[in-house]
């Protein structure tokens, strides 16, 4: 089948292949004359993989103008009862508050079906800001894409053109059945929706799993990186798993933090760097944890002597207080680390570009 093609937006009317662009990001590039600036979606189905990478390419794209700034994301989680267990319920929550309060992010909000029927419906919709109504529908998507790295990126899928009016009053319709995720009484309500038994999980968040299926596997390569300073005499105010403390009380979200990529530790070749001497950042790396999910890292500064999350730089800082029983945004000594056990972390890295990461 020849697609046909948008007039304005130059978007497939019928989609099969390759959804990232036309769905996720080109209407509110900023060559058009009417951006869109926020997208809703209802989804069976979603994954934290799939939240933070969208976020992080949007993220970028503001950055460099690509796309048009202050974009925001809201989502309509529909199987609940099929997907939603107390730590997935938990897992969206913690990487939304991180998106949220890292500077450049996009706004994002997930809102669960928590009474009637379930939702298994695919709809993206793409809205601007009008002063007379609000948020005003320009173009919107249904079919059978769910809002996972599953549906994007391995399973034969189709999408196609429709209504953005009526998708518009569809998503209006389905909030009154809805709940914040954030909502503190959200676990209270959905306690006879939440499934707690995970073989019955129709589309998981597989991080949990996959840590499993990787630590059976062997590494094609495996590297400790320390916590301390270069010299190993201790952390540090304003660097490292420090980074967000600082001596003159800047305010920042205390948690943030790296970790200090030293000399002594590199190995030419195991993290990515950049393919150009030119390009802003180093790609991207997805790291899965025992205890703390997936998440995104890179290498960051100059000469690449950092490694730092990418989603927000406080997701290093949480996860390392939270493993050695230290109070959220609390001053981490080399005497801490020592009595938990480690001073450095290790990643082990998979033939697919994917790392483990242990501490």
């Amino acid at each position: 089948m020849i697609p046909k093609i948008d007039d304005i937006t130059g978007i497939p009317t019928f989609i099969t292949s390759d959804f990232d662009e036309p769905i996720l990001y080109t209407p509110a590039r900023t060559e058009f004359s009417q951006p869109c600036s926020s997208l809703k979606i209802i989804t069976a189905f979603t994954d934290c993989d799939r939240i933070s990478t969208h976020m992080i390419k949007l993220s970028e794209g503001m950055k460099n103008s690509r796309l048009i700034k202050g974009l925001s994301i809201e989502i309509i989680l529909g199987m609940t009862k099929s997907s939603l267990s107390q730590k997935k319920h938990e897992d969206i929550c913690r990487m939304i508050r991180f998106l949220n309060t890292s500077k450049g992010m996009p706004k994002i909000s997930c809102r669960y079906i928590c009474q009637g029927s379930e939702v298994h419906s695919k709809v993206y919709i793409w809205t601007y800001p009008d002063e007379h109504v609000g948020d005003m529908p320009y173009i919107a998507f249904c079919g059978s894409l769910n809002y996972t790295m599953n549906a994007f990126y391995k399973r034969r899928e189709s999408v196609s053109m429709c209504n953005s009016l009526e998708a518009y009053c569809y998503y209006k319709n389905l909030l009154p059945d809805t709940i914040d995720c954030f909502d503190p009484s959200a676990s209270e309500k959905l306690k006879n929706v939440i499934n707690n038994t995970a073989e019955n999980f129709v589309e998981p968040d597989n991080s949990e799993k996959d840590y499993l299926v990787y630590d059976k596997e062997t590494p094609i390569d495996t590297l400790n990186v320390s916590l301390l300073r270069a010299d190993g005499s201790d952390t540090g105010y304003g660097s490292g798993i420090n980074w967000g403390i600082r001596k003159n009380g800047t305010k920042r979200d205390q948690n943030q933090a790296y970790i200090p990529y030293n000399h002594k530790d590199k190995k030419a070749g195991f993290f990515p760097d950049r393919e150009n001497p030119d390009d802003e950042n180093c790609p991207m790396f997805k790291v899965i944890t025992k205890d703390f999910g997936s998440f995104h890292m890179r290498m960051a500064q100059q000469g690449n002597k950092a490694l730092h999350s990418v989603e927000s730089n406080a997701i290093l800082g949480e996860w390392i207080r939270k493993r050695i029983g230290a109070p959220a945004g609390g001053y981490v000594t080399k005497q801490m680390l020592e009595l938990y056990g480690k001073t450095y972390v290790t990643f082990r890295k998979y033939e697919d570009g994917t790392y483990l990461l242990d501490f």
